[in-house]
């Protein structure tokens, strides 16, 4: 591959006018990196609407299921008696939150201990993510998938509700992750980030069959957003972000065996 030739224009001491030759020089290549960010923005938007589909398609072959019903009925103190989420939870809704503060969380630690791993992602992570509808399918996201892997075959109409739950959430958290590009770029700000990264996450889980293909998807798309908002150092959440997306990317290469590319590396 031939060597990339990188234009500048030569200074002197003294401001002199630039020529006709250095102003084409850098207009061309002020085009050129122009067209790289807006083709780079095109197949963010791409893929987010192709996982959308995907996922959507996944969501109407199952919503004719049988649902059981579940006892989801929690006391006072572990519900949102203040109304502090962004949108009211039913019962339903309420118990997957109360799961995933309770299981889930505790289960996601990145090589820390649980105790500090527990304490980061109540006192940062949770409460971003309770003041966002669009993060709030997140967390349920996450929480109706574990439960949907935790049943066994024996509990196959549990296992088909928590299933359904996670296919429409799944659903949900692509449509706004795919909205949320088109009207951020290219000024993506940390919500939408974390939903990639979760969403990502979500494809990872050790608990069920991966869709390779989907999964790549899911991380490129992660890494392109990070990139066009200045790298994982401008990440915030006082560094989780960027310790989920590290966390992320190792366990692409070393437990998944897929290549990650990242261009701050």
């Amino acid at each position: 591959m031939a060597p990339r030739e990188v234009p500048f224009i030569i200074s002197t001491f003294h401001p002199t006018k630039a020529t006709e030759s250095q102003r084409r020089i850098a207009l061309s290549h002020a085009a050129r990196s122009a067209h790289a960010k807006a083709r780079r923005l095109r197949t963010l938007q791409y893929q987010a609407q192709k996982r959308q589909e995907h996922h959507a398609s996944l969501s109407r072959a199952t919503q004719d299921l049988p649902i059981t019903a579940l006892d989801t009925f929690l006391p006072a103190d572990r519900t949102d008696p203040f109304m502090s989420f962004a949108r009211v939870l039913d019962p339903t809704e309420q118990f997957l939150f109360d799961h995933y503060v309770k299981v889930v969380i505790p289960l996601m630690r990145c090589n820390e201990t649980q105790v500090l791993f527990s304490q980061r992602m109540l006192s940062l992570w949770v409460p971003v993510a309770i003041t966002e509808s669009s993060l709030v399918d997140i967390v349920l996201l996450a929480s109706s998938r574990h439960l949907s892997c935790c049943y066994t075959q024996q509990q196959q109409e549990k296992q088909r509700f928590f299933t359904q739950l996670t296919l429409q959430y799944k659903s949900q958290s692509l449509q706004s992750l795919r909205r949320a590009i088109s009207a951020e770029v290219p000024a993506l700000d940390d919500a939408t980030v974390a939903k990639a990264i979760m969403l990502a996450y979500d494809e990872a889980r050790p608990l069920y069959v991966h869709d390779t293909t989907m999964l790549k998807h899911h991380i490129d798309g992660a890494v392109k957003m990070v990139a066009l908002k200045g790298g994982p150092q401008a990440l915030g959440l006082e560094g989780l972000l960027e310790h989920f997306l590290f966390n992320l990317i190792a366990k692409m290469r070393r437990e998944l065996g897929v290549h990650v590319m990242t261009p701050w590396e």
